[in-house]
């Protein structure tokens, strides 16, 4: 779980890209934990009026990972 909340950090701060953050939730294992990845997202809701936070969060409903 931390890994995955540092990752969308990195992400969020611009130091990786959409691709790269996408490939290590799918990789991580985190979802087959149910409901995980929306707790990582509520922990991260500072960053929330981000363009690149709206972005992964849309990936990831897009991909089936998270609610709409």
């Amino acid at each position: 779980m931390r890994y995955v909340r540092g990752s969308l950090e990195a992400f969020l701060d611009g130091k990786k890209e959409l691709n790269w953050v996408k490939g290590t939730i799918k990789n991580s294992g985190i979802l087959n934990y149910k409901g995980m990845l929306q707790e990582i997202f509520d922990g991260l809701r500072r960053y929330s009026k981000l363009t690149r936070y709206q972005s992964i969060l849309k990936e990831c409903q897009k991909e089936g990972w998270l609610k709409s």
